[in-house]
């Protein structure tokens, strides 16, 4: 209330009330500011030198700092208000913070226009420097690396991006943004393949230290999350709760549980968890997980996160809807919107999602039955395939473990031991030897 009250006072008011279809049409405005400017034209705009409209655009920038977990429709409508002040009265150094977060603000499936949220994101950064706008350069950095750059390149590139903009951060101090840099840099090493994982293994739990080492115990919570993934996956029997704060991993998921305003964090802890359940292929594990945290897998902004919690939402709800006699048409939807979304990702970049609709669909197929069983396996072949010509080597291992399974369902001895052995390989040059030894338990019961 606080805020709305100053922003109305600075001539931008903002109803309490205000729902998705004020920020549409928000949006809509801002699009039709932009219509036909290249991204020169709008930074040949003039410079901001009115000390009242600064004064508004200052604010609004530490407005959205505090909606972002608060409120979402209020976060996106500053989001384009910042913009619209920018294109209607001059560009300031915070204009280049305002262009990565409309851009990212256009991932969401709401709006989903993807070219333009590309094209905002360039003008990003090519603003921190046209605007002398280097105090910006994280914020820039963690919304285009972190959320735009993957509708377009590979999200593997993304990795060294999110540590430069962490240093970035952290010389200036915004721990906040030094966190979020991390958290995203750990999500992209490990679910997006950036990095072998015991490299990505070391350089989280170095930041880890460096956090605690600085007095940032929240930020090395955070981090903590993915550190102890990753150490799960390589085959480390470390409770890292344990060793960075005297806790156990059941009672650090307690507390923060039961955490009022750790929306974020307990994301991440429910991600975490179901992303190690689907990879050793205990799918009732994930199931559970999904459905103590569900109404969050879909939507937002995408982050890796993001996208990672839709594809295991995925796998979970053709799975559940192969076992269950219950419920069936709850988890189909699950399954098929989680289905389409990767399937309208896919067309703006196959290379980082072209093989996660294969192996969706192949798990859609397989659900159907013995009358799709020749469509369900061409698919596993498909997604094994793409996931390899895109350097995506969990998700090869991923695609062959479902495919062995899918072979075993139909007692293809020989074609499940084979698929087996191949995520076994994809494992090994990952670097998850965790998941190597579970493998190997699975390919000595075939053996026998």
């Amino acid at each position: 209330e606080t805020c709305l009250s100053v922003l109305k006072k600075l001539g931008e008011e903002i109803a309490p009330n205000a729902d998705i279809k004020s920020l549409l049409a928000e949006a809509s405005c801002v699009k039709q500011m932009i219509r036909n400017s290249s991204i020169d034209d709008m930074l040949d705009l003039p410079k901001l030198k009115d000390s009242h409209k600064i004064a508004k655009i200052s604010f609004l920038s530490t407005a959205i700092r505090c909606s972002f977990e608060m409120n979402q429709v209020l976060f996106a409508i500053i989001i384009c208000r910042m913009v619209k002040l920018s294109l209607q009265h001059g560009l300031h150094s915070i204009s280049a913070d305002a262009f990565s977060l409309y851009g990212a603000l256009l991932t969401c499936p709401i709006i989903s226009d993807f070219d333009e949220s590309y094209e905002m994101g360039r003008l990003a950064l090519r603003a921190i420097d046209t605007l002398d706008a280097f105090m910006m350069k994280q914020q820039v950095f963690l919304f285009f690396y972190g959320s735009i750059a993957h509708c377009k390149d590979p999200l593997q590139a993304s990795a060294p991006k999110l540590l430069e903009g962490y240093e970035a951060a952290f010389a200036l101090g915004d721990m906040e943004s030094v966190t979020a840099h991390l958290q995203l840099y750990a999500g992209v090493a490990v679910w997006g393949c950036g990095e072998k994982l015991t490299k990505a293994e070391e350089i989280v739990r170095i930041h880890a230290k460096r956090m605690l080492q600085h007095k940032q115990v929240v930020s090395c919570k955070n981090i903590l999350i993915h550190l102890q993934q990753a150490t799960e996956l390589i085959g480390l029997h470390e409770d890292v709760y344990s060793t960075f704060l005297n806790i156990s991993e059941e009672e650090f998921f307690r507390q923060e549980m039961n955490c009022r305003g750790a929306h974020t964090m307990k994301l991440i802890l429910h991600t975490c968890r179901m992303y190690l359940a689907v990879m050793r292929g205990n799918m009732e594990l994930a199931a559970r997980e999904y459905e103590s945290n569900g109404a969050e897998y879909q939507g937002g902004i995408r982050f890796i996160g993001t996208i990672t919690r839709v594809f295991l939402a995925g796998l979970v709800g053709f799975f559940v809807a192969r076992k269950q006699t219950s419920d069936v048409e709850k988890w189909i939807h699950v399954g098929v919107r989680s289905m389409d979304t990767m399937k309208s990702w896919t067309e703006d970049s196959s290379w980082n999602y072209e093989h996660r609709l294969f192996l969706l669909e192949a798990e859609y197929y397989f659900f159907k039955g013995d009358k799709h069983e020749h469509l369900a396996s061409a698919k596993y072949k498909q997604s094994i395939a793409a996931a390899k010509k895109h350097k995506f080597k969990n998700d090869e291992g991923l695609a062959a473990q479902k495919a062995a399974v899918f072979h075993r369902h139909y007692n293809r001895k020989k074609e499940a031991l084979t698929n087996f052995q191949h995520a076994k390989a994809c494992y090994e040059s990952w670097g998850a030897e965790g998941l190597v030894k579970e493998i190997e338990i699975k390919i000595a019961s075939l053996s026998q």
